[in-house]
């Protein structure tokens, strides 16, 4: 019982930090669908009009990084939302 115990308080601190501290990692049911409840804070505007998302978003028991969205339905929502901030 305690090997079982050790072994998951391991896998639990090895997920944690695979994350790193100043990530968020936000859940979503329905990828673009959900991208509203993801904070404009959360992205940034680049120069190409790509929007770049600062964290991770959880799509069932897959964890997503490196998000840029650009032309899509995705990036003129991310427009509407939040304006042509960069």
């Amino acid at each position: 019982m305690l090997k079982l115990i050790s072994a998951a308080a391991a896998a639990f601190l090895f997920t944690v930090a695979s994350v790193r501290a100043d990530e968020h990692v936000w859940d979503v049911d329905n990828w673009p669908g959900d991208i509203d409840l993801i904070p404009c804070s959360a992205w940034s505007k680049t120069a190409d009009g790509t929007w770049v998302l600062h964290g991770s978003i959880k799509l069932g028991a897959s964890v997503v990084n490196d998000i840029g969205v650009k032309g899509d339905a995705a990036a003129h929502k991310l427009d509407r939302q939040c304006g042509a901030r960069k």
